[in-house]
C-alpha cells in the first residue's frame, strides 16, 4: 500500500507538535503492506518533507511531486490530485492551533473539513479528493 502524507509547512508546528507528527508518520509507515509513501515537497518544508524523511530512515520508497508553481490552478491542485490518483490511502496532519508567533495566513476553520477542530491545510483538500476517487483517508489533529 502507498501512502500518501501530507499537511502543514512547518511554520505551522512548535518543536513538541513536530516530533509529535513525527512520531504519527513513523506509526503509519510502520504498518503491515506499507510498500511506499508519496507527498508534496513543500518548499516550506513541514509533512510534506518529514514523510520523506522517515520513509528514507525505515528504507521505504518515498515519491515526491513537487508543485510545478506557486499557483492554485497550475501547481498546488494539479500536484495534489496526483498524490491522490497515486496513493491507496491519504492522510492529512494538522495541528488544532497555530504556535504563538505564527504570521502566516489565519482562516476561522478547515474549510475543506467544515471544521474548526484544526488549522485549515491544503492537505486536507487532498485527502478530501482521494475521498472522491473511492480511496480511503484520514485527518490526524495534532494538539
Amino acid at each position: 500500500m502507498i501512502l500518501g502524507i501530507v499537511g502543514h509547512e512547518a511554520a505551522k508546528f512548535t518543536a513538541e507538535t513536530e516530533r509529535q507528527a513525527r512520531v504519527q508518520i513513523r506509526e503509519f509507515l510502520v504498518l503491515d503492506g506499507v510498500t511506499g509513501v508519496v507527498s508534496g515537497a513543500c518548499h516550506l518544508g513541514g509533512i510534506d518533507v518529514w514523510a520523506i524523511e522517515e520513509a528514507h530512515k525505515l528504507g521505504i520508497p518515498a515519491g515526491e511531486f513537487p508543485p510545478a508553481n506557486r499557483s492554485w490552478d497550475t501547481g498546488y491542485k494539479p500536484r495534489n490530485i496526483l498524490i491522490a490518483q497515486t496513493a491507496d490511502k491519504v492522510i492529512s496532519i494538522v495541528v488544532k492551533v497555530l504556535p504563538p508567533g505564527y504570521t502566516g495566513m489565519r482562516f476561522k476553520l478547515c474549510y475543506h473539513c467544515k471544521t474548526d477542530s484544526h488549522v485549515k491545510s491544503g492537505g486536507c483538500w487532498t485527502a478530501h479528493y482521494a475521498k472522491r476517487l473511492g480511496k480511503p483517508f484520514e485527518i490526524i489533529e495534532i494538539a
